[in-house]
């Protein structure tokens, strides 16, 4: 009889210790894999300041822009898990197609099939005509989307290299 009070006891205690505990979570965040330490956006705003604070410009932030229709028909597509499409310009006034992701592993899926590359954060994706867009935010915190397995044989040594949340996709601190 006492064994078994003993046992109920502990089992009471072990319960709540796990349930105060949350399974032994420390009170970080909860890691993202290849998109840990990544900045996340919760708007289009936030998006657009990311951008500015990594030594790029995202100005005028618009909705859409007549003759800029990139990623705007995927936007669309439940598939794509985009949330959110806007358009702005770089420093060199070079148009940048903004995506804000509510899923990053449908879109990352649906890229898989695409084969492009985007400059991303942990929820959204950019995408600059420019050559130095890229560069410029990559050397600055952000990190290169790519489901091209000819990007991945370009990475020379010495960069970041982490698997993706699909097949065939990774994120590189390269500007592939």
């Amino acid at each position: 009889m006492r064994l078994t009070k003993a046992l109920a006891t502990g089992a009471v205690a072990l319960s709540a210790l796990v349930t105060l505990t949350g399974c032994g979570d420390d009170g970080t965040a909860a890691s993202d894999g290849p998109l840990d330490g990544l900045p996340k956006a919760n708007t289009m705003a936030d998006v657009q300041k990311a951008i500015i604070e990594r030594g790029e410009d995202c100005s005028p932030l618009e909705k859409s822009r007549e003759g800029k229709t990139y990623m705007k028909d995927e936007a669309e597509d439940p598939a794509w898990g985009i949330k959110e499409r806007a358009v702005c310009s770089d420093k060199g006034g070079n148009p940048v197609t903004v995506l804000l992701i509510g899923d990053m592993t449908k879109f990352q899926e649906s890229l898989a099939k695409d084969g492009s590359s985007f400059t991303i954060g942990q929820n959204f994706a950019l995408a600059g005509e420019s050559s130095n867009f890229g560069a410029t935010l990559n050397q600055n915190g952000l990190r290169t989307l790519s489901c091209d397995p000819d990007d991945r044989k370009d990475v020379p040594s010495g960069y970041e290299i982490h698997e993706g949340q699909v097949k065939g996709c990774f994120t590189t601190n390269y500007d592939a």
